[in-house]
């Protein structure tokens, strides 16, 4: 009889490093322009970083949901507790460093934490940015997490009610709805903050994250491989170009109709990066994406997403102070936020994922007692399939 918080046994999905060499790559970049660092317009990738992490979460959020889905259809009694399971899972993985962060910055005196908690702890800090108007310096930074976990909140009544063979153009309609929503934002004259901080502006980032999840699922992304040369080759440069193009879109006057298109080709970018990273990465750049400090950097990117800009508020002052330049200033920043956010990773995010991975989990079988010495040798058992350490 199997565990009733026990779901239905699931291949587990092979580990990409690249992935999280990528995570590295992406948080560098959102660290480069909040460290201030000198870089021309086209290496201006912080926001794009954002928007990967975007697209990295409709991917494994989806894929974690086509699970859910299977295990409740396999045991329909137990459909809300895997749900729960689901939800539980993503506020165990996002809150502790995030309340953590919001609990230190109180502390420091951080005036923008303290007087908007409520904001900030139901993550709502997206809202509170589009009902200012502006991006508070300290706190800013927070709308992402918002966003995701609003995404969390929506995402499970998408996937677990809408038919699979509606979901392919319903993740194409949400691409097409999100930049919709820009065009109309820029027309109507709204805020930047408007069409940026806003799930329906981020939405194509995260249904372009699903279809490839949808894709992976359906066995089709390997498919990919074998299409023709000339398709093959045709669809990096497109991405590649997608890349330059968004950049160029973002220096288009805040009232120009085609800026809305930036995220849109961000979109291409990173799905082909991402569809590239799962395929398996076969170049020289694989070397460097399989760097082992930039995968280890990968994986601590949430904390050094959530504690980076209390890092800067608290010690910027001081290297400012003493003159030093900001290629200095950048580096010893990006140490301290190293150190921290390795301790966040090892003393308290490792452990809540280890304990919230085993959670529900049938227990252990007990071994049998060990004959005593004066009887016979038991004969040993034939090797059976199935064994636990398989």
């Amino acid at each position: 009889m199997s565990h009733p918080l026990s779901p239905t046994p699931v291949a587990k999905t092979k580990y990409q490093p690249y992935l999280d060499g990528m995570r590295g790559v992406a948080i560098l970049g959102v660290l480069a322009d909040h460290f201030h660092v000198p870089l021309p317009p086209i290496l201006h990738v912080g926001p794009v970083g954002v928007r990967f992490f975007f697209v990295l979460t409709g991917y494994f959020i989806t894929l974690s949901l086509f699970k859910v889905r299977q295990a409740a259809a396999d045991s329909p009694s137990d459909r809300s507790i895997f749900l729960n399971r689901f939800y539980l899972g993503r506020i165990l993985r996002i809150g502790p460093p995030f309340y953590l962060a919001l609990l230190i910055g109180s502390f420091m005196g951080i005036h923008e934490i303290y007087d908007n908690l409520f904001w900030l702890a139901t993550f709502q800090t997206n809202n509170y940015i589009l009902h200012l108007g502006f991006w508070p310096s300290a706190i800013s930074h927070f709308w992402s997490l918002a966003v995701q976990e609003q995404f969390y909140i929506l995402w499970p009544v998408v996937v677990l009610t809408m038919p699979k063979r509606y979901f392919f153009p319903l993740m194409l309609g949400c691409m097409v709805f999100a930049l919709g929503f820009r065009m109309t934002c820029i027309l109507s004259g709204a805020t930047e903050v408007t069409r940026w901080v806003t799930l329906c502006g981020c939405l194509d980032s995260f249904a372009a994250g699903a279809l490839i999840a949808y894709l992976k699922e359906r066995r089709l992304l390997e498919k990919i491989q074998h299409l023709p040369r000339a398709v093959l080759l045709a669809i990096p440069l497109f991405a590649i170009a997608s890349y330059f193009l968004a950049r160029y879109m973002t220096m288009l006057d805040h009232d120009n109709i085609y800026l809305a298109l930036a995220e849109t080709f961000d979109a291409f970018f990173l799905s082909w990066v991402l569809i590239a990273s799962l395929n398996g990465i076969k170049s020289r750049y694989a070397s460097f994406l399989g760097w082992s400090p930039l995968i280890y950097l990968g994986r601590i990117s949430y904390g050094v997403y959530v504690y980076h800009v209390f890092i800067i508020i608290l010690v910027s002052p001081y290297l400012i102070a003493n003159g030093m330049d900001v290629i200095s200033r950048s580096l010893i920043l990006l140490l301290v936020t190293f150190i921290v956010s390795s301790l966040s990773w090892h003393w308290m995010e490792k452990p809540i994922i280890a304990w919230k991975n085993n959670l529900g989990q049938p227990p252990e079988p007990v071994a049998p007692p060990v004959p005593p010495r004066a009887e016979a040798p038991l004969p040993a058992p034939a090797p059976a399939t199935g064994s636990v350490f398989a």
